[in-house]
């Protein structure tokens, strides 16, 4: 018991909100990330929430209290689903006109799928040192902007992993998040490029600025407001008692 809490067992609590750039005012509940020993439990809001735990995601319906369950066979069967939705979209894009295809293009703006650029392209994206610092929540950060086919898509504010306690739990988590969706994320085209995007800004974003379509900065940001090691009961990482399991639909809603 004594051993369980021990500092080598503590766990991370991350709490985040999404606030109006201008005003400060909260948009919406915070949220909440749970994790301990490569598991994790993310909250969103108050009625849905996010486990995983044993290369299983499990996705909290809280306000009807129900679950589903998506394990490595259940995401390849999901990946294969998707990888046919978008092939069947690429194919109706080759039909479009340019005038068209340009209008989906701007009206999708960074929602547009990957690999689905301009004449059907291969996207880009990227990652860059502005060189500029800012100070969120009491915490110096650096400024990164992440693009897409040279159109901007996030402005981050990072601070190194190194000054943030529990770095390793958090790590090993993200490890097995990505083992747990490889087989979704193979499937989807650029998913990976985007992620190896994200991750060579080498440290965690305290916040995150996103740009609209036609390239400014929308008028809300999600800040980090806490950042603290706690040991987390094993409990935290299982369904809540009196939840029921649903299936997954297939991929497009069927």
């Amino acid at each position: 018991m004594l051993g369980l809490a021990s500092p080598g067992f503590a766990g991370i609590r991350i709490e985040t909100i999404t606030r109006d750039i201008a005003t400060k005012a909260p948009d919406g509940a915070p949220q909440i990330m749970q994790v301990q020993d490569g598991r994790i439990r993310a909250t969103q809001g108050s009625n849905h929430g996010m486990i995983l735990k044993d290369s299983t995601i499990t996705l909290l319906d809280d306000k009807h209290k129900t679950y589903r369950e998506m394990d490595k066979e259940s995401l390849r069967k999901m990946a294969s689903q998707a990888g046919a939705a978008m092939a069947q979209l690429q194919d109706k894009m080759k039909n479009m006109s340019p005038e068209q295809r340009a209008m989906m293009e701007k009206a999708m703006g960074s929602h547009m799928p990957g690999g689905m650029g301009a004449q059907g392209a291969t996207d880009t994206y990227a990652a860059t040192d502005t060189g500029k610092s800012e100070t969120v929540e009491g915490r110096s950060c650096r400024i990164w902007q992440t693009t897409r086919n040279g159109a901007p898509l996030e402005e981050l504010c990072v601070v190194p992993y190194a000054s943030l306690p529990g770095r390793e739990d958090l790590e090993k988590a993200f490890r097995k998040m990505a083992d747990a969706v490889e087989d979704l994320s193979s499937a989807m085209p650029n998913v990976e490029k985007a992620m190896k995007a994200r991750l060579s800004v080498n440290g965690y974003p305290v916040r995150i600025r996103r740009y609209d379509a036609q390239g400014a900065l929308r008028k809300t940001e999600t800040v980090l407001t806490k950042w603290t090691e706690e040991s987390l009961p094993a409990s935290v990482f299982d369904v809540p008692a009196g939840y029921t399991k649903q299936e997954m639909p297939q991929f497009g809603g069927k």
